[in-house]
C-alpha cells in the first residue's frame, strides 16, 4: 500500500474526528451555531427567507358573534428573500519527501501527523475566530458580526450617523461607531444577504456604547478619540446601579421584542471581568450549563448568558439572538479532507481539508453591539 494512502487512512481514522469537534468547541459560537449548521446540498448560493412586515390588517380580525362575517383577502408582501454567497476555507497538510522515508515506521508516522493536525487545527479555529469578528481582515470569507471595525472603540463619525445608531448625534458625550460596513449582521446603511438596507431600516441593527469618561466632549475631539470607559467606572454605581449595567439593560431592551430577546452577550476577557466585579455577591448567577459542559466560563445577564470570545475586538460586547444566526454548510464539503497526493514539481505529500459554508441572519433588527467598553484593568 502507497504511503500517501496509508497517511490519508490514519489521518481520516484517527485524527480528523477529534480536530472537527475541538474546532467545534474552540469558541461559543462555534459551539452553538456551527455544530448544528444545517448542510445543504448544493446551489449556487444560499437563499434564506426574511419575514419582515405584518400581514395587511384586512387579512385579521374578529368575527361578530352569532354572524357569518367577511373574512378579508388584501394581498401583501409579508417576506423577502436575502441571498448569501458560499465562502470557501482550507488548510493544507504537507509532508516533505524527506519526512515521508525517515518517519516511515508507523509510529513516527503517526507522531508526525498528530503535529501537523495540531497546527491545522489551531490554524483553523483562529481563522474562524477571526472572521465572525472582523470582515475587512478576511475577504471572501464569513459573514461578520462587527460592522463597527476591529479597533477598540470605532471613530466617531459624525457625517454618517445612520438607522442603527443607539444614541442622537447631537449627544457628544457618548461614542458613536461606524457601522456602514458591508457584509455585517451589526450595522447600518450597508449590503448584508444581498439587501441594502440604506432605505431599509427593518434591516438595521444597533450600534450604541458605553458611557466615555471624562464627561462631555466636542465633536472635534471626539474625531478618533482613543477615550474609553475605564475598568472602574464601569461599576461605579449611580442609585445602586453599575454604570456598565446600565448601557448594558439599555441595549438588551432595544434588541428584545417582548419575550424574544438576546439569549448570548460575547465580549472581551476585560469586560467580562467588570461586569462580573460589579455584581453584588447575591447576584452572581451563573449562565448557561450547557456552555459550562463544554469548557466556556458565563455569567447570567437578564435571560443572557454572558461569555469571552478572545477574537472580540477590545472594548466591544455583542448582544445576539442566536434564534436568528445560523451556519448554513455544504454537506460534501463540511471539513472534509482530500486524500494525499504528490505535489506537482515538489518532493512531498499534500491533503487539504476544505469547508464550504456560511453564517446567515434572519433578523439583524435583534442584535446589538456596544463599543468604548474597557480594555485594561
Amino acid at each position: 500500500m502507497a504511503l500517501s494512502t496509508t497517511v490519508s487512512a490514519l489521518t481520516r481514522d484517527k485524527f480528523m474526528p477529534v480536530l472537527v469537534d475541538n474546532i467545534f468547541n474552540s469558541n461559543v459560537l462555534c459551539h452553538k451555531l456551527l455544530k448544528n449548521a444545517e448542510k445543504l446540498d448544493g446551489g449556487a448560493s444560499i437563499i434564506t427567507p426574511i419575514e419582515y412586515a405584518q400581514n395587511h390588517s384586512d387579512n385579521s380580525g374578529w368575527l361578530a358573534q352569532n354572524a357569518m362575517g367577511d373574512t378579508g383577502q388584501t394581498a401583501t408582501e409579508v417576506a423577502q428573500k436575502a441571498t448569501w454567497q458560499w465562502a470557501t476555507s482550507y488548510n493544507s497538510i504537507v509532508l516533505s519527501g524527506e519526512e515521508q522515508f525517515v518517519n516511515s515506521g508507523s509510529s513516527q508516522v503517526l507522531s508526525v501527523l498528530k503535529a501537523r493536525m495540531s497546527n491545522a487545527e489551531k490554524t483553523i479555529k483562529d481563522l474562524f475566530g477571526a472572521g465572525l469578528f472582523n470582515a475587512t481582515a478576511v475577504p471572501n470569507g464569513l459573514t461578520s458580526l462587527n460592522g463597527a471595525g476591529a479597533s477598540a472603540n470605532g471613530d466617531y463619525t459624525g457625517e454618517d450617523a445612520g438607522g442603527g445608531i443607539l444614541e442622537t448625534l447631537t449627544d457628544t458625550s457618548v461614542w458613536h461607531a461606524p457601522g456602514n460596513v458591508d457584509n455585517c449582521v451589526i450595522g447600518y446603511n450597508r449590503s448584508l444577504g444581498a439587501i441594502n438596507s440604506d432605505s431599509l431600516t427593518w434591516w438595521d441593527s444597533t450600534i450604541g456604547s458605553f458611557p466615555l469618561a471624562g464627561g462631555t466632549r466636542t465633536e472635534a475631539e471626539m474625531v478618533d478619540a482613543t477615550d474609553e470607559m475605564s475598568f472602574s467606572e464601569f461599576g461605579s454605581t449611580t442609585n445602586g446601579v453599575a454604570d456598565g449595567v446600565k448601557a448594558m439593560t439599555r441595549m438588551y431592551g432595544h434588541c428584545s421584542i417582548d419575550n424574544d430577546q438576546p439569549d448570548l452577550i460575547v465580549t472581551t476577557q476585560e469586560i467580562y471581568d467588570a461586569y462580573e466585579s460589579s455584581l453584588q455577591g447575591n447576584k452572581r448567577f451563573e449562565g448557561d450549563a450547557s456552555l459550562g459542559d463544554a469548557g466556556f466560563q458565563s455569567l447570567r445577564f437578564k435571560g443572557a448568558s454572558v461569555t469571552v470570545d478572545s477574537h472580540c475586538p477590545a472594548g466591544q460586547m455583542y448582544f445576539l439572538n442566536t434564534n436568528y444566526l445560523d451556519f448554513k454548510v455544504m454537506s460534501k464539503r463540511n471539513f472534509a479532507l482530500e486524500d494525499f497526493k504528490a505535489m506537482e514539481a515538489k518532493d512531498g505529500i499534500q491533503a487539504r481539508i476544505f469547508w464550504m459554508g456560511q453564517l446567515v441572519c434572519t433578523a439583524p433588527r435583534m442584535q446589538g453591539l456596544l463599543v468604548s467598553g474597557p480594555s485594561g484593568y
